[in-house]
């Protein structure tokens, strides 16, 4: 039972996150890693994170981040900067550019995805997910 409905919880999520992606690039051209990475690093007090922080919030590998962080840097919304204490440590900085994007930006996505939620919720296989994972958790 606990594995069937840890199917349909994953199958709905990434089913949300697809859409949200599909959503994202047709409105504002940005990716969802890129618009997490930009509204995280709009989040911080320096506005910059360790690239090592940064993968483990986007819960991806060093390399995928490296990629993100650089298509991000060819757009001119952060540039990378190396740790004063530690040379080999890199942080990505969110410069005046990606701050208004994401400021802009964020009203959007917000958007999108009550319309993605929404959209969702009225499928009979995704309400019965969220009740199976009620049940599951004693909620």
């Amino acid at each position: 039972m606990k594995l069937d409905v840890w199917d349909q919880i994953t199958a709905l999520f990434y089913g949300i996150e697809n859409q949200l992606t599909e959503e994202l690039r047709r409105s504002s051209d940005l990716g969802l890693s890129e618009f997490r990475t930009l509204k995280h690093l709009s989040e911080q007090p320096d506005l910059e994170l360790r690239m090592q922080e940064l993968a483990e919030f986007l819960m991806l590998t060093q390399s995928s981040t490296t990629r993100v962080v650089e298509r991000l840097e060819k757009r001119g919304f952060v540039f990378r900067d190396s740790c004063p204490s530690d040379k080999r440590g890199k942080y990505c900085v969110l410069n005046e550019h990606g701050k208004k994007y994401i400021e802009e930006a964020a009203p959007v996505f917000q958007d999108c995805l009550e319309r993605v939620l929404k959209k969702t919720f009225e499928q009979k296989e995704a309400r019965e997910a969220a009740r199976a994972l009620c049940v599951l958790t004693g909620a």
